[in-house]
């Protein structure tokens, strides 16, 4: 006879399938979009973040060099830009043995070698980068004839690439240098030429206006702090000026350069920044030359410009949370809505596959338990009833006619007890077996827990008779009678919960085995010799 494969287990295997193919295909479509260079671990991520997570930047610098994407002496040059340029020094400083300077003596030393490369000494935009670094290390370390030896090396390299901006930009830091040094007139005259080659008409691009807008900033301070502050407010108003044509042109600025802002809330936070540095000069200024008008006016000025971008900035950042908060209500419907045809065919897959078992499992169990009775059955014993226990009643033995419960295969009533005959092997075998899956049902599914399970729900449960169910426990255990046998596995399974969860009380785990607390106390005095709190105590 054929054997029939369940139905359960054809859903199972075709869920399974399903699942491993659309694994394949998405496997498969994955080797096909995977590059080699798909990695976080890029000099660019690393510049993205170093500013403000520099530590981090170092960690990307040293996998990228790990997986292959730069080399160690190009990670070497990106370290030295870290060092040099990050806003969190204090950061690097913790990671550097020495003083707080040893991060630009560290990018200095590496710069240097950098510019003897082969590599950097054919490309002017390398060298361009490498020096700027050089520059601003020296600056910081207040050297000033590196200084000015690797600034004029970088407004050198500017010009040959026809980079004149980034040049003037240089040369407006050399005017200050030197100024600051004392050489006022030919430092004011180098920052003034460069004023001039950057505020023209033709100059409407952002960078060029950037660059203005710093080195008017640069003279404007540099007079202020020589007390000339009729000289310094028209660098302001100028600065205010270009802004205000910026903002209402900014097409016309547009160049695509790295500085330029990306939209126009950066681009409002660009112009409220300078024009707030520009206003808070002239107030200054006209508040040591004792005009207290125009100070009022300058100073109602800024504030109209700080409530102004105070008032767009929560403006922006409204609409951005609504924006927010409307993008995260689509993805979670969508999200819900995925889910919920995702448990519903997970679900309707599961009931089925879960009815088609119990059925299966049922259909066997019933003819299993059948063959196994009828085993039993044959070989019952007419001494069965004399055998048990006096703790059972008579309503326990059995429910057949009188006088006729649980005979042998040939038997007659009248056959005495010395002439039953022992159950042979095979008998002895299913009787076995069909206590061991009746004990491991009520252990297992914790039936013992139903304070109100009697015989009969076990008979039931397994298709036998009462006296057949009583012959089993009279061979197979120490208790013969079911209120014994389970009272002993709820003893039992009481005393383990005792031991390893003291969390739970003597009430609870008396209610968790099925027991009323009264009865848990006496059964457990009579089988152990002691309380459970004792027992508990004496652990």
């Amino acid at each position: 006879m054929k054997r029939r494969i369940p139905i359960y287990i054809i859903c199972v295997l075709a869920a399974a399938i399903v699942s491993c193919t659309g694994k394949k295909h998405e496997n498969a479509a994955s080797r096909r979009t995977m590059r080699p260079t798909d990695t976080l671990y890029t000099a660019a991520q690393a510049l993205e973040v170093y500013d403000y997570q520099p530590v981090q930047a170092l960690q990307i610098i040293d996998s990228a060099v790990a997986v292959g994407n730069i080399s160690p002496w190009m990670a070497d040059y990106f370290k030295a830009k870290i060092y040099a340029w990050t806003v969190m020094g204090a950061q690097v400083d913790s990671l550097l043995p020495g003083s707080a300077t040893v991060r630009f003596d560290s990018a200095r030393v590496a710069d240097e070698r950098f510019l003897a490369h082969d590599s950097v000494r054919a490309n002017l935009s390398r060298q361009q980068d490498v020096l700027e670094i050089l520059v601003y290390a020296a600056r910081h370390r207040q050297d000033t004839a590196l200084f000015f030896r690797r600034a004029q090396e970088l407004v050198d390299v500017c010009h040959k690439q026809g980079n004149e901006t980034e040049a003037l930009r240089t040369e407006a830091e050399l005017g200050v240098a030197l100024y600051q040094k004392g050489w006022r007139e030919q430092g004011m005259a180098r920052l003034d030429s460069v004023i001039a080659a950057l505020d023209t008409r033709e100059n409407r691009n952002f960078n060029a206006l950037d660059a203005m807008i710093i080195a008017r900033k640069r003279k404007m301070f540099l007079l202020s702090e020589e007390g000339k502050y009729i000289e310094a407010i028209p660098q302001a108003r100028r600065i205010i000026e270009r802004l205000d044509d910026y903002a209402l042109h900014p097409d016309v600025y547009h160049d695509n350069s790295y500085r330029e802002p990306t939209d126009s809330t950066a681009r409002a936070d660009y112009i409220g920044f300078y024009r707030t540095q520009a206003q808070s000069a002239i107030t200054a200024a006209y508040a040591f030359l004792g005009e207290q008008s125009s100070m009022n006016d300058a100073y109602g000025q800024i504030e109209h410009s700080v409530r102004e971008a105070t008032a767009k900035e929560h403006i922006a950042r409204y609409h951005a949370l609504e924006q927010q908060l409307r993008r995260a209500e689509a993805e979670h419907h969508s999200d819900q809505m995925t889910l919920i045809a995702s448990v519903a065919v997970v679900g309707l897959l599961l009931i089925l596959a879960f009815a088609a078992y119990i059925y299966s499992q049922s259909r066997r169990i019933k003819m299993k338990n059948r063959a196994l009775v009828k085993l039993i059955e044959g070989t019952a014993s007419l001494g069965a009833r004399a055998a048990l226990p006096a703790s059972i009643t008579s309503d326990d033995v059995s429910s057949t006619s009188a006088g006729e419960a649980a005979l042998p295969a040939g038997a007659s009533p009248g056959t005495t007890e010395a002439e039953v005959e022992a159950p042979d092997a095979e008998t002895a075998r299913a009787e076995q077996e069909l206590f061991a899956r009746i004990d491991t049902a009520v252990r297992s599914e914790r039936l013992y827990a139903n304070g109100s399970i009697q015989r009969q729900d076990i008979c039931n449960r397994f298709h036998i008779r009462r006296d057949v169910f009583n012959q089993l426990l009279s061979r197979h255990t120490a208790y013969h009678s079911f209120p014994n046998y389970i009272n002993a596995i709820r003893l039992a399974e009481a005393r383990r919960l005792l031991r390893n969860d003291a969390s739970k009380t003597v009430n609870g785990i008396a209610d968790e085995v099925g027991l009323s607390s009264r009865n848990f106390r006496r059964l457990f005095v009579e089988q152990y010799g002691m309380t459970p709190t004792e027992y508990r105590q004496g652990l």
